[in-house]
């Protein structure tokens, strides 16, 4: 996931110095970015499918769109082709299962990662201390109600225009930390008093146009 944030952090921040150069009349930086902003779809979908180590319908579904949009961006595509094109894509996608089920039993991390779909891990380690979730566009569960926690583990969860829940058994103290832009964050477990040794799961939330929930139960 940390490579999904950087590819965000990296097209935000080359938006936002073009956006500057434009201001500034530098050079018509808004030519560029109305030419060649599909290259950033393009390169999301290829993160994730690194990140994910595998082929998976959703990823794929937002690199050939990307080079559609890319096609029409730059006049490659003529003859009324493109948009056909785009529905027989979006068609498969919604055919395909998106939704991805995994359960984890290792004692490290799970990434699920949810790009215009739906993806759900259970993670049973018996020694956690980190995982990683991240929903762009689409709707992503970590599921910790069957590890545990010696002393403290983490959690980086990421929702971009999506939504992140994660599930965490009775008994964790739960600490969110993270600055949510045009989003939020919240803590939905109901324990109200918890012994000082209580094992802590901190939630390194990222939410943009999205949210992020942690609970004991599905929302």
């Amino acid at each position: 996931m940390k490579a999904v944030r950087l590819w965000i952090g990296l097209v935000l921040l080359v938006v936002g110095v073009l956006g500057l150069a434009d201001a500034f009349a530098w050079f018509d930086a808004g030519g560029v970015v109305d030419h060649w902003w599909p290259v950033a779809v393009i390169g999301l979908g290829g993160v994730v499918v690194l990140v994910q180590r595998r082929v998976s319908v959703g990823p794929v579904v937002v690199v050939v769109l990307g080079f559609v949009l890319l096609a029409d961006q730059a006049g490659w595509a003529h003859g009324g082709v493109l948009w056909p094109a785009v529905f027989v894509v979006l068609g498969a996608s919604v055919l395909a299962r998106l939704s991805t089920h995994r359960v984890a039993t290792h004692d490290r991390f799970a990434t699920p990662v949810a790009v215009f779909g739906g993806s759900r891990a259970v993670d049973r380690s018996a020694h956690l201390t980190h995982a990683e979730v991240s929903a762009v566009f689409g709707g992503a569960t970590l599921d910790l109600r069957g590890a545990h926690v010696d002393r403290e583990a983490t959690v980086d969860a990421l929702a971009l225009f999506g939504g992140v829940d994660i599930l965490v058994p009775h008994g964790w103290r739960v600490r969110i930390t993270g600055i949510p832009v045009m989003g939020g964050c919240e803590d939905k477990t109901t324990d109200s008093a918890l012994p000082p040794d209580a094992p802590v799961l901190v939630v390194r939330a990222t939410a943009a146009f999205g949210g992020i929930r942690v609970g004991n139960e599905p929302g």
